[in-house]
């Protein structure tokens, strides 16, 4: 039969390709030795490159935000570059951006903004190096206050949200963000996570800060600076600085606390959120080591405030750090 022939040519032909394919999976053997030593030596490259960039940011940033006119001149260039494109269309298209944003650039909000953003994200780059390179927690306390005494008003200490829990009462809440009443609108420029920053993208280190927590803050946000980054830093270091900086904060919203209008706000303030400041305050002073002073803080909390709405909560904590033990405590009868 006429198919038998054809039948015997096409299995030699895949037999053929199959022994074809086979010889060369075996000329394509993986020399693991060589393959293993080749790897740890594209990964020391890899690291060098990663420090290298990273060091070179965390230099090149920390210079620009010495200096007010550099440090804006560094994130505008940067701006550009992400948002318009590195052509010469995109540079046209910058040109028109910055005249019909002419006053916000030249705000003193914005060049504020712009030198603080850029010392922030130095420090960031900085605790991405490692532990040698990891700015003192000195110095995230003086990127705080420099914050700090950039805003005209540190909190909105009296706006009130609905709360989470059971029943229709408003709590008083801190805005978190910290902004001041902006003149020419630049805050909004600098309200994302450093993470997101035109800085960022535009020298491609996203993913050597993706675990850094401190990315995942706004370098204008007083308040997400300050419980995020400050307060844990002075915490580990055991510093009193991080009650000065609580008396700072608190001294701040009383002031802008009076200076509200509307009654209602105010008492909010008093009866719900600054307690609760207190209590954080007694918090940290426990944390960095001085307890009886702290639980005494706390008590005096309580007598004070019997009818907060964390009045509950807070007891229950009373009860489990005293039932640790003391010594200032008597010694339990038989």
């Amino acid at each position: 039969m006429t198919w038998l022939p054809l039948a015997r040519s096409w299995s030699l032909l895949v037999l053929t390709l199959a022994f074809g394919f086979a010889g060369r999976a075996e000329e394509a053997k993986l020399d693991r030795v060589k393959a293993l030593e080749e790897l740890k030596a594209i990964e020391q490259k890899n690291e060098k490159l990663t420090q290298d960039l990273l060091a070179k940011s965390a230099r090149d940033l920390g210079e620009a935000g010495a200096d007010k006119f550099k440090a804006v001149q560094v994130y505008l260039e940067s701006y550009r570059n992400v948002e318009f494109g590195r052509a010469q269309d995109g540079d046209t298209k910058f040109q028109v951006w910055k005249v019909d944003n002419k006053d916000k650039i030249g705000s003193l909000d914005f060049t504020t903004a712009a030198q603080l953003h850029v010392q922030y994200l130095a420090l960031v780059c900085r605790v991405a190096l490692g532990e040698k390179e990891a700015p003192k927690a000195g110095e995230w306390v003086a990127y705080w206050e420099a914050l700090f005494k950039s805003k005209d008003v540190p909190e909105n200490p009296t706006e009130t949200v609905e709360p989470k829990g059971k029943g229709g009462r408003k709590q008083a809440q801190g805005t978190g963000m910290g902004r001041r009443q902006s003149r020419g609108g630049g805050s909004d420029d600098f309200d994302r996570p450093v993470l997101d920053s035109p800085l960022v993208r535009d020298r491609q280190i996203q993913g050597f800060l993706q675990e850094v927590k401190e990315a995942a803050v706004s370098s204008g946000s007083v308040d997400g600076v300050f419980n995020k980054v400050v307060r844990p830093h002075l915490r580990e270091a055991k510093s009193r600085d991080l009650l000065r900086l609580w008396d700072q904060r608190i001294a701040a919203m009383d002031e802008q606390a009076e200076k509200e209008v509307k009654t209602l706000g105010l008492d909010d303030y008093k009866v719900l959120k600054r307690p609760e400041l207190l209590w954080e305050r007694a918090d940290d002073l426990e944390k960095i080591g001085e307890q009886e002073t702290a639980w005494a803080r706390k008590m005096e909390i309580l007598k004070t405030y019997p009818y907060h709405p964390k009045t509950g909560e807070w007891i229950l904590e009373m009860k489990q750090a005293l039932g640790q033990g003391s010594s200032a405590l008597p010694e339990k009868g038989p």
